[in-house]
């Protein structure tokens, strides 16, 4: 009987959704925006103790902070917090540019909060790789970023949000869990892999999901092609194991269509349309899943990444 229901409830749902637009499109960033915005924001680098988990080796890692401009000012006014991971190969540098030079995508959040596009927000860069030691095979990086989660949640966002204003009122699990709707989490080809394995492991720490030119290898490497449907289950359940309601997490996904990855999250989010768990709709205030595809967009995050930014953040922290 169970069965049955379910099943009845996937072919409604999937009914209903065929008359949604499911690809939203990509917002392109304004020409002024590659350049420098008056108010700008600052970045400073940050260590953090943590361990590599499955062994007894503490290591010391670091992350970059993008801090708002008038944070210091302001400082009393808590900050919704956005974590974005690099692809593969890269560093916790990259999308912010380190804490010497400005990217286009610091640019872009220095812009985007001068204009009250997005409230002000704190951003977070940090590597699955460690600093000492670098392997960047694709099977290493997807065993890292397996494992990820853990240093995510037990390690870095204590580390971060001891010291910086969110809307966390102490780094205790249990303060850091009541604050999920304040914070997010993203990233670009394997950091967009990353973002789909803390969505089924840290949900508990986080509401807001933007994975960007990657997609999930929950239940095998490349699952978004290969597994399609089996992936979209495995998500699915990953919100049924602890009972979230559909408004409890909203997920935003962007790629370009020259872009690899293209291939693998499309039938992934096809397929997560057709799950009880996952809501489209129109509405950004109805719904929790939401795709975009960039007519041209190619495996660039320094090209890409700034304008999938611009098009989803808007719609975060709501």
């Amino acid at each position: 009987m169970k069965l049955w229901m379910t099943l009845a409830m996937s072919l409604i749902l999937t009914a209903c959704q065929e008359n949604v637009n499911f690809d939203h499109s990509v917002k392109m960033i304004p020409d002024s925006y590659y350049e420098n915005a008056e108010q700008q924001g600052t970045v400073v680098k940050m260590n953090y103790q943590t361990k590599l988990y499955g062994t007894s080796e503490s290591i010391t890692k670091y992350c970059y902070v993008y801090l708002p401009y008038g944070y210091e000012e302001n400082g009393t006014q808590r900050y919704d917090i956005l974590y974005f991971m690099h692809g593969g190969g890269s560093t916790a540098e990259k999308f912010l540019g380190g804490n010497d030079s400005i990217s286009l995508n610091r640019k872009n959040l220095d812009h985007m909060i001068q204009e009250k596009r997005i409230k002000p927000v704190i951003v977070v860069t940090p590597s699955f790789y460690r600093n000492d030691i670098r392997e960047d095979s694709l099977p290493n990086a997807g065993d890292l970023v397996k494992i990820f989660p853990q240093e995510l949640t037990e390690d870095l966002i204590p580390a971060v949000e001891g010291k910086y204003r969110t809307y966390a009122q102490s780094a205790t699990p249990t303060d850091l869990q009541a604050a999920r709707a304040h914070r997010a989490f993203s990233g670009f080809s394997m950091g967009g892999v990353t973002t789909w394995w803390v969505f089924a492991k840290a949900m508990d720490y986080f509401k807001y999901f933007m994975p960007l030119s990657g997609d999930s290898w929950i239940v095998e490497t490349m699952g978004g092609s290969k597994v399609s449907d089996a992936t979209a289950t495995a998500l699915s359940d990953a919100v049924d194991t602890k009972k979230w309601k559909a408004n409890d997490y909203f997920v935003f996904a962007l790629t370009g269509s020259e872009d690899m990855a293209e291939k693998s999250l499309t039938p992934q989010l096809e397929a997560m349309k057709t799950k009880p768990a996952f809501i489209v709709d129109n509405d950004f205030r109805k719904g929790n899943l939401y795709y975009s595809v960039l007519p041209g967009g190619k495996h660039e995050s320094s090209t890409f990444a700034p304008h999938y930014l611009y098009t989803a953040l808007p719609e975060f922290f709501k």
